[in-house]
C-alpha cells in the first residue's frame, strides 16, 4: 500500500480512544515517513449506546449490517481501507472481513501478530465483558500455538465496570486503576503470564507500560502501528 491510501476509522466506540487514533496515526506517519506531510483520515463516529446494546443483546445480524453501512459511508467518502477502533465489534470481523466493499486493518490479527513476534506463549485479555466472554481472540491466538486465558466470572465483571461507563467516557478514576492491578496481578502470579492484552482501546488510559509486573500489549498502540505500516509504505 502506497501514501495516498485514505484511511477510514470507525469511531466512537468510544470517542475518548477515537481522538487517540487520530492523534497517533497523524504522530506516527509524520515519524514514519519522516516528512512534515498528514495521512487523509475520514472518522465515522458511530453511536456508541446502540453498539454495545446490540452486543449485549447479540444482535451480531444486526450489528454487522450497521457496521457495514458505516463502513460503506466511509468507502463513499473516499476511505481506500478501513479499521475499527474497537475490540469488541470485532466478535463478528470475519463477516465484515468478507462482505466490507473496502480491505479492513484487524485489531485482533494485529494484537497476534505482536504477541508472536516478542515470544509470547501464554497471556491474560482484559477488556469489557464483550470481548473476555467470547472466543474470538483465543481462536486467532490458538492458530499461532498461543494460549490466551481470561479472568473468572466474578473478575471479569469487576474489569467491565472499571471500563464502562467511566473510562469508555474518558473518566479515570485511580480507585479503579488499584482494583484493575490486583486482579491482574493475581492472575499473572498463578498463570506464569508473559504478558497482559489491554483488550479495550480504553485501557490504556488507565494502564501505562511499567504499571504491571509483566509487559502489556496494547491493542490501541499495536492496530495504530499496523495501519501506519500500511498507509506509509
Amino acid at each position: 500500500m502506497k501514501q495516498n491510501e485514505v484511511i477510514g476509522i470507525i469511531g466512537g466506540l468510544g470517542p475518548a480512544s477515537t481522538i487517540d487514533y487520530y492523534k497517533k496515526i497523524i504522530e506516527k506517519y509524520k515519524n514514519t515517513i519522516g516528512k512534515d506531510e498528514y495521512p487523509h483520515i475520514i472518522i465515522n463516529s458511530v453511536n456508541m449506546t446502540e453498539i454495545v446494546n446490540l452486543v449485549e443483546l447479540e444482535e451480531y445480524e444486526i450489528l454487522a449490517e450497521k457496521l457495514l453501512e458505516n463502513i460503506n459511508q466511509l468507502k463513499r467518502a473516499g476511505a481506500t481501507i478501513g479499521a475499527i477502533s474497537s475490540n469488541t465489534p470485532h466478535i463478528i470481523f470475519d463477516k465484515l472481513k468478507k462482505e466490507s466493499s473496502i480491505p479492513l486493518i484487524s485489531i485482533v490479527e494485529s494484537t497476534v501478530e505482536k504477541t508472536k513476534d516478542k515470544g509470547y506463549k501464554k497471556v491474560l485479555l482484559t477488556g469489557l465483558i464483550f470481548t473476555m466472554g467470547n472466543d474470538f481472540y483465543q481462536k486467532e491466538f490458538e492458530k499461532e500455538n498461543i494460549k490466551c486465558i481470561t479472568p473468572s466470572r466474578e473478575d471479569k465483571q469487576t474489569i467491565h465496570n472499571i471500563i464502562f461507563p467511566n473510562l469508555e467516557n474518558g473518566i479515570v478514576i485511580n480507585e479503579d486503576k488499584l482494583k484493575f492491578k490486583k486482579i491482574v496481578e493475581k492472575i499473572v502470579s498463578e498463570e506464569d503470564i508473559d504478558g497482559v492484552i489491554l483488550g479495550c482501546t480504553e485501557l490504556p488510559l488507565i494502564i501505562k507500560d511499567g504499571d504491571l509486573s509483566v509487559p502489556i500489549l496494547d491493542t490501541t498502540e499495536i492496530h495504530i502501528d499496523k495501519i501506519v505500516e500500511l498507509i506509509a509504505n
